[in-house]
């Protein structure tokens, strides 16, 4: 560009540069939809809006609607060159429809971005009270309580508020709800699920607990544990430089001065650094509830606890309607449009109030007590507010065993009060009660336990199945239960087997009326079975009666000696007093075998009670799973597995077996071993064995798992049944016949 200026010849040039940008404002989105969205919840949609120009440009939301809400700064602002921000759509429906509109976004040059939205409001059929709930500061080991209602505000007048799609109106029905509670969290909700019918309202209450989690804990314990360990080393290392000190000063001519004595007393006291670091390091493993160093750390976190604020969103699932009247365990649709949701606001403070004796603990257990004595117990509480504290307590119930001795009084910060407990049982029985220290900021709960006995007697077998196992025939094995005599008073005791009893039918009459009345599935036994052939009891016990000293114990030795194979072997065992109060009742049990390998497992062939029939009449062998090869080259065994059919979906199928090598003072193998044959043909048909073979050592059992998947284009209808050896090589060689039957059925676990 050139200039003439007026009394210069020489003209003036310029040179002008410029660069043409474009104006334009992108969505990374033509369209949003924001889905089916509740009237009482809103529903948020993230968007970015991109600055196309290479200069910066305003921008503004401009006529948007009462149901939107645009953030950040309420859709307005300032995009530099070639920036891109993201921009919140929130979405509150305010009545049940459909909604399509357009977002207007204006630029500084006044150029209109249109962004189309669409929506689905809906009306879920209940409506809770309140959806936000905001607790006050509560204590850590205190409670706060929230009452709401959960309505069902459907009514015969009311059948189109929920106009999921157009044209469609919600039924007026029964609903069921259910809250879905998030792990670990410090919240109660009760009732948790129900029915509501239409017109109807519940009363939901919710409790905030806050506690401190069991990993918190532990965590705090084990930095408690790590500290300890340096303090002993620190400690260890220092009386290890004081003996060195002390051997420099010892003079060169032998001296019975005071200096001589020096060593041995830091050498006691490294013994004795010594063995509080063993004593105080645990293993991690030990820390548990109610051990000394769990509730060491917990105290300690209690101590040094901050304010602390959490949120929760729960949400209540409603049901579509009642489940089927044909079938009422059929669960009824559950739709993600009637969900509600239950906003909570928890914040967790300091407690001023907190127990320091037992360890923490604000369990007061007495134990057991005779009836008739008095027990007195202590606890104390400590005051690690800034404030005086007037301590109350609740009444306990005036036939309740328990009482409060003394009277509670102001304590000021940092001082320590001490309650005094009784536990007086008039009756035999376990009590339980809450016992409430209050203060002006929490209420301290204190659970109070007790049981009132009578002179009794415990066994030390836990359980009602004392099962010896295999044993090979003519072999023994005996188990030990002891007696222990926790009263101050003797106590006699007799052991009663059933197959001893004399009033227990003769010549196997129980056995009839098993099978023909009470028989009804292959997995039920009687309270006697197989016994002896020789005519002795295959259980015995010594001794069988007695007396176990106040606070003693006495024990006695079950024996299991069978004289033939089988693995129906049974009898009941009675341990009962002479007040006729039994301590336990158990069932013995016990299988033996010829031979000492064995397979257990599968279908089962037999009924549970041998045949009163000779054996020697019998023309095929007992069809078990660890019967003796003698007569019959193999052993039968059925193993029906059934697939699983669900909604389209093929569950394979799974069962084992288990493979036993007998432990025995007969024989010198120390193992066996098992292999499968024919195991390719198994696998065409979808059968698949693990392992095919393999080693058992002497003493132990090794599990063979059988896995069937069908193959594509599977008749349901049909039976799929295969027949493989499976060789079994210890003392001797056993072969079973393994028929495998496999189908699927709709029903099958």
């Amino acid at each position: 560009m050139t200039v003439q200026v007026a009394g210069q010849v020489q003209p003036a040039h310029f040179t002008v540069h410029a660069i043409v940008t474009s104006s334009d404002l992108q969505f990374d989105h033509s369209e949003v939809d924001f889905g089916y969205c509740s009237i009482y919840q809103s529903v948020k949609s993230s968007i970015r809006l991109t600055n196309l120009s290479l200069l910066p440009q305003d921008f503004g939301f401009l006529g948007v609607p009462e149901f939107i809400e645009v953030q950040p700064n309420d859709g307005f602002g300032t995009l530099l060159p070639q920036e891109t921000l993201e921009v919140d759509l929130i979405f509150s429906a305010q009545t049940a429809k459909e909604y399509v509109f357009q977002l207007s976004c204006k630029s500084g040059i006044n150029r209109d971005f249109l962004l189309s939205c669409r929506a689905v409001g809906v009306h879920p059929p209940l409506e809770l009270s309140h959806f936000l709930v905001q607790f006050g500061a509560t204590a850590v080991g205190d409670q706060s309580t929230a009452m709401l209602f959960l309505s069902n505000r459907q009514t015969g007048r009311d059948q189109n508020r929920q106009p999921v799609s157009p044209g469609v109106k919600a039924p007026v029905m029964p609903r069921l709800f259910s809250f879905a509670l998030p792990e670990d969290s410090d919240i109660d909700i009760s009732p948790s699920a129900g029915r509501l019918l239409p017109g109807e309202r519940c009363l939901v209450q919710i409790t905030f607990k806050p506690r401190l989690l069991d990993q918190e804990i532990k965590e705090e314990a084990l930095r408690r544990l790590h500290r300890a360990k340096l303090l002993y080393e620190s400690e260890l290392e220092g009386n290890r430089l004081a003996e060195q000190e002390a051997k420099l000063e010892i003079p060169l001519e032998p001296s019975k001065g005071k200096k001589a004595s020096v060593n041995p007393k830091n050498s006691k006291v490294s013994n004795e650094a010594e063995k509080g670091k063993q004593s105080e390091s645990p293993d991690p493993g030990n820390i548990v509830p109610g051990s000394s160093w769990y509730e060491e750390a917990k105290a300690s976190l209690l101590y040094s606890f901050r304010k602390r604020y959490r949120e929760y969103t729960i949400p209540c699932f409603v049901s579509d309607g009642d489940p089927p009247e044909d079938d009422k365990l059929v669960q009824p649709a559950w739709s993600p449009f009637n969900t509600l949701y239950l906003k909570l606001q928890c914040p967790a403070v300091q407690p001023p109030l907190v127990v320091i004796s037992n360890n923490g603990c604000n369990i007061i257990n007495f134990h057991q007590v005779t009836v008739g004595e008095r027990v007195i117990k202590r606890f104390t509480v400590q005051n690690i507010s800034q404030e005086s504290l007037d301590l109350s307590s609740s009444v306990l119930d005036m036939y309740s065993p328990f009482s409060l001795l003394n009277a509670l009084r102001s304590i000021r910060p940092g001082e320590k009060h001490t309650l005094i407990l009784a536990f007086s049982p008039t009756l035999e029985k376990k009590c339980c009660d809450m016992l409430e220290v209050r203060c002006q900021k929490m209420t301290l709960e204190m659970t109070l336990l007790g049981e009132g006995i009578v002179p009794a007697v415990t066994s030390s077998h836990n359980g009602d199945v004392l099962d010896f196992g295999y044993v090979l025939e003519k072999e023994t094995a005996s188990q030990v239960v002891k007696l222990q005599n926790s009263s101050a008073v003797a106590v006699s005791f007799r052991v009663m087997l059933a197959s001893l009893s004399p009033f227990r039918p003769q010549g196997g009459a129980d056995r009839v009326a098993f099978l023909l009345e009470e028989y009804a599935n292959s997995h039920v036994h009687p309270a006697v079975g197989t016994q002896n052939y020789s005519g002795l009891s295959v259980f015995s016990v010594v001794p069988v009666e007695g007396s176990i000293p106040p606070g003693q114990s006495q024990e006695f030795t079950v024996t299991f000696q069978p004289d033939h194979p089988s693995v129906n072997y049974s009898d009941k065992l009675t341990i009962e007093l002479m007040n006729k109060s039994k301590v336990c009742v158990m069932e013995l049990k016990g299988a033996a075998s010829s031979h000492s390998m064995y397979l257990c497992g599968g279908d089962p062939l037999t009924v549970p009670v041998e045949s009163l029939l000779p054996p020697v009449i019998t023309s095929e062998p007992q069809l078990t799973a660890e019967s003796e090869v003698t007569e019959s080259p193999t052993i039968p065994v059925l193993v029906t597995l059934k697939a699983r059919c669900s909604s389209g979906a093929i569950t394979p199928a799974v069962r084992e077996l288990q493979v036993g090598c007998i432990r025995s003072t007969q024989t010198s193998k120390k193992g066996g071993e098992f292999y499968w044959d024919n195991v390719a043909s198994l696998q065409q048909q979808g059968f698949n064995v693990e392992p095919s073979k393999g080693n058992v050592d002497t003493g132990q059992r090794r599990a063979i798992r059988i896995t069937w998947t069908p193959h594509t284009g599977y008749n349901p209808y049909e039976v799929v049944q295969m027949c493989v050896p499976l060789t079994l090589k210890g003392d001797r060689m056993n072969v079973y016949r393994v028929t495998l039957m496999a189908l699927v059925s709709t029903t099958a676990d």
